[in-house]
């Protein structure tokens, strides 16, 4: 497991009002093109008061370019900018400034860094931040992306989780038994009530099959209760699978929730991890054969070498699929796994798309030259969701089903 270090960093604010290009006509399809670019940063907000938030953000130190200084020592150096705008249309900057980290001690190492700078932005209002993320010693680069919703005082930036070891954990699920404390903005709860709900494992359907209506109905398992003292919780740990939603107030679909899927989760290590996203590939009658085999791992291996031909090629295309499987999980849990959802089927069965546009509703993915005739597009719309900031539905349509079919039928060449 990488090590884990807490950066010293410096922070220099640029309050400034300049013009920038909308970001709904920005191509951002590097955020999800995770195999083609060098650095994968993760940025998460976290409301501290009602004029200033906190920005996390973790650094993989081992994708950095170490070079040696006037000492001969190696050493690293990033720079991260970040602009706020009011929104996905806004020209004028709200806030912007730089954060500068510089690393001696972890040359060679696979260890990982974490830091955090203060914003101003006030209650009330929904922002957007744009991050560019430099390796300054490569002059590498890479923009991302993040919703900020300051509307609400009790909706889920106005937590976050951290370890034993108080480093925080910049994502939404965890393994079993790991444990945690629930921060929250709220310095005045005793306590906060837990509901855990059974795993949604609704998979989605083709894009020329009818959508169906976002209106899953969810019931709890089990209610219970979380200690705070002074905005912090007792220490906990998820010990089924299911997802686990916190909130203060019952009477508004508003709080924090945490995901629990499997242990090795957003990685695939299993038979049975490798053959539940099959079912896009598959027949229904292939499909249930697989499920029902006893040996699920070696049911799982004959296949890809019966569409492939031969094992070697099945041993690519084995590699190929199950990194856009994790790929997609990475990029898309919401309250399911991210291979499951609308966004990771379609990343899973053309890869990733050479054109990202994204507002604050929704997003378009475009494949191939927009002139020409093979070219595709997807729209995403983001729903409603307490669960998560990450349910979008796509915008199906009879029209789909040829692309579909081809491309299932090249994956079974």
């Amino acid at each position: 497991m990488n090590k884990l270090i807490l950066a010293l960093v410096f922070v220099l604010l640029n309050f400034a009002a300049i013009s920038q290009k909308k970001f709904s006509k920005q191509n951002f399809a590097e955020m999800y093109n995770i195999n083609a670019v060098e650095l994968h940063p993760i940025f998460q907000c976290y409301h501290i008061s009602d004029t200033t938030s906190r920005i996390f953000y973790q650094i993989d130190l081992s994708e950095l370019m170490y070079k040696p200084n006037s000492d001969s020592v190696f050493e690293a150096h990033v720079l991260i900018k970040y602009e706020v705008y009011s929104n996905y249309k806004a020209k004028i900057l709200v806030d912007s400034g730089s954060v500068y980290f510089a690393d001696t001690e972890n040359y060679l190492k696979d260890n990982s860094s974490f830091g955090y700078f203060d914003i101003s932005i006030k209650d009330g209002s929904k922002y957007l931040i744009m991050f560019k993320y430099s390796d300054v010693n490569i002059d590498k680069y890479i923009k991302r992306l993040l919703d900020i919703d300051k509307i609400n005082a009790l909706s889920k930036q106005n937590f976050y989780i951290k370890g034993e070891d108080g480093l925080p954990y910049l994502q939404s699920y965890l393994p079993k038994f790991t444990p945690f404390y629930l921060v929250s903005r709220n310095k005045e709860i005793s306590k906060i009530n837990v509901r855990l709900f059974k795993p949604n494992t609704k998979i989605s359907k083709p894009p020329m099959m009818n959508p169906e209506r976002n209106n899953r109905t969810v019931k709890s398992d089990t209610l219970f209760s979380a200690t705070f003292v002074g905005g912090e919780s007792n220490l906990m740990e998820l010990k089924k699978q299911g997802y686990y939603y916190y909130y203060i107030d019952s009477s508004k679909y508003q709080g924090y929730t945490l995901f629990q899927f499997n242990q090795s989760y957003p990685y695939i290590t299993t038979a049975m991890q490798m053959l539940m996203p099959m079912r896009y590939i598959t027949s229904r009658s292939e499909f249930k054969a697989l499920y029902n085999s006893k040996d699920k791992k070696k049911a799982v291996d004959a296949f890809w070498v019966q569409i492939s031909g031969n094992k070697d090629r099945a041993k690519s295309m084995i590699k190929l699929y199950y990194n856009r499987v994790q790929n997609a999980n990475i990029c898309f849990t919401s309250d399911k796994e991210g291979w499951m959802t609308d966004r990771g089927m379609i990343y899973i069965v053309f890869g990733a798309p050479d054109v990202v546009y994204r507002d604050a509703d929704m997003e378009t993915w475009k494949y191939g030259n927009h002139s020409s005739k093979s070219s595709m597009s997807f729209d995403f719309y983001k729903t409603e969701n307490p669960f998560t900031t990450e349910d979008f539905i796509l915008n199906r349509g009879i029209d789909y089903g040829h692309i579909w079919n081809n491309a299932i039928e090249i994956w079974r060449r």
